[in-house]
């Protein structure tokens, strides 16, 4: 964890593993998670409220207009990533915007850590215990009730989610979708003579989004169509650019070739137009696997299937 961050929270008596952080601040139970890429950590409040107030809190924190902050509800709470552009600023703001935080806490009569932030038992009545939740960076305390609760709430997705259509022919054409505006701009970056990743990255998400609207089940198969797609579209569309290229070159030289045959010619006798072949699928290639490699990355945490806590 950042030494900033320990720093801001040393009054607190906040426990830190690597970028997440577990204590209390003012009764509430608090998790700290830092991702380093983000522009700052995210404070997950534990406490049980109606999602109402859940919103209420958010709308009256975001209404303060505190730069570089966000504000989310989730399953057991509220969530507050607090931006700044240093570590040393984000310690400096730190206790203004904690003050603001429990302020509204307050005014909504949010229950602290007595209370169960998912069942709203007492948990000095009745059994509890500390789970993991998020790969196990953040520690919340639940009734054993509740964890009873949300594993069947979680049982009853992924059932839900294993019974789903397929979908794969609606969902394909999502997928292509995406993979011809990728087209399309790779077309308009290459006009102004600029190869980038950022045609992929497009085909990709468009694609994904349009799959799942769709109705295509997102699941590996969506990740395999995805990536194959948008390979075969825009290294397929820059394949063709150069076969009406070296149509064209055999019309000028009054050969009677078309299609690969004159491609195959162009590459055996024109090492400048070979060169520039070789380098433009080479380029394309590389910037769609990089653009692939993150897409699948992000995709593959998407349609993760959340598991049973304990």
């Amino acid at each position: 964890m950042n030494k900033h961050i320990v720093n801001a929270l040393k009054d607190y008596g906040f426990s830190f593993e690597k970028n997440n952080g577990y204590g209390f601040i003012n009764g509430y139970e608090v998790n700290v998670v830092n991702n380093p890429m983000a522009m700052g950590p995210v404070f997950l409040f534990s406490t049980y409220l109606p999602q109402t107030k859940k919103n209420d809190f958010v709308m009256e924190l975001n209404s303060r207009k505190i730069s570089l902050l966000q504000c989310v509800p989730f399953d057991f709470g509220v969530a507050i990533m607090i931006g700044a552009m240093t570590y040393g600023t984000f310690e400096k703001k730190l206790p203004s915007v904690l003050s603001a935080i429990l302020e509204i806490l307050e005014s909504l009569e949010a229950p602290k850590k007595e209370i169960c932030p998912q069942s709203g038992e007492n948990l000095e009545e009745v059994e509890s215990k500390v789970i993991a939740i998020q790969g196990g960076g953040v520690k919340i305390r639940l009734s054993t009730k509740a964890v009873e609760t949300v594993n069947s709430i979680i049982d009853k997705s992924n059932e839900d989610f294993k019974n789903m259509p397929n979908n794969y022919a609606k969902g394909f054409g999502g997928i292509l979708i995406g993979a011809l505006a990728g087209l399309a701009l790779t077309i308009i970056f290459s006009l102004a003579g600029v190869i980038t990743a950022f045609s992929s990255l497009v085909a990709i998400f468009l694609g994904v989004f349009l799959y799942k609207k769709f109705g295509g089940k997102p699941n590996g198969v969506m990740i395999f169509m995805s990536f194959a797609t948008t390979l075969i579209v825009i290294l397929g569309a820059v394949f063709l650019a150069y076969v009406m290229a070296a149509n064209l070159a055999c019309i000028e030289a009054g050969v009677d070739l078309k299609g690969i045959p004159a491609l195959n010619l162009c590459l055996e006798n024109a090492p400048e137009f070979r060169a520039m072949f070789i380098g433009d699928m080479a380029l394309n290639g590389l910037f769609i696997l990089l653009g692939e490699g993150f897409s699948i990355f992000r995709l593959s945490q998407m349609i993760r299937r959340p598991k049973n806590i304990e």
